[in-house]
Parts: structure tokens; C-alpha cells; sequence
């Protein structure tokens, strides 16, 4: 779909694009043993507790798939980036409640978060992955 969709963003005035990752995608961090999914579970099957495996491989590949449409779209002048807004009360892993318990931020940060990049005040991080207040490594 965004093949397709590609020309008419070379129509804009002001092409980009934006990727949504997070941060326990990053091969970099996968060694900070502060967050418990970088952590060894116990022995034995099956494996007990919190296991994001397919999500954060997922996530890898937006990493990849931003990395090489920011390659491919450079030249024309289009701004792509990846955002990982952090940890947040979302649906998505089912009750925002508990992901408030386990530390995460309200959902709506992202909202702001997004805006400031669509508004050109992260131009310099441009065919990054890029967090609220930095820049994520690979």
C-alpha cells in the first residue's frame, strides 16, 4: 500500500513519513537487563510470564522497512523517521490499567510526541529512530 501510495506523497510540500517502534526492539538495548524481557527465564517449559517475542521481532523489521524507505526516498526530499513513544497505557496488550501498574506513561504523550515531529522539530533526526527525548540505537 505504500508503494502505491508514494507518488502522491512526492506531491506534498512537505513529504514524510513516520514508523511506530519501541524501544526493546532495538538490538542495541538488548543486553539492559533492567528490562525484564531482555532477562532469562527460569528452566523448564513452558516458559512462564510476560513474553513479547513475536511484537518486538515485529518491530525489528519496521526498524529495517524505515531504514530503507528513507534510503529510497532521501533524494526526493521525503523526512522518514521511526518514533517509540515509550512505555504506555494502551489496549493493546489488553487492560492499560496494568500496563499503569508496571510503570507506563498515559497514552497520550504519543499524541504530542507525533505532532512535534510532524511539525519539523525533529528535521535533525531524520532516518532515525527517535524517542521523546533522544535518539534510539539500532
Amino acid at each position: 500500500m505504500l508503494s502505491t501510495s508514494v507518488p502522491l506523497l512526492l506531491q506534498s510540500a512537505n513529504p514524510g513519513l513516520i514508523f511506530l517502534t519501541f524501544g526493546p526492539s532495538s538490538l542495541a538495548g538488548i543486553e539492559n537487563l533492567v528490562l525484564p524481557v531482555n532477562r532469562d527465564p527460569a528452566k523448564g517449559r513452558p516458559k512462564a510470564g510476560f513474553s513479547i517475542t513475536a511484537y518486538r521481532s515485529a518491530k525489528g523489521g519496521i526498524n529495517m522497512l524505515m531504514h530503507e524507505w528513507h534510503r529510497m526516498l532521501k533524494e526526493d526530499g521525503v523526512k522518514v523517521w521511526c518514533l517509540s513513544p515509550g512505555f504506555l497505557a494502551t489496549r493493546l496488550g489488553g487492560n492499560p490499567d496494568a500496563s499503569k501498574n508496571m510503570g507506563a506513561g498515559d497514552s497520550t504523550v504519543a499524541g504530542s510526541f507525533i505532532r512535534s515531529v510532524l511539525e519539523s522539530q525533529r528535521d535533525d533526526d531524520v532516518g532515525k529512530l527517535i524517542l521523546q527525548n533522544g535518539v534510539q540505537p539500532w
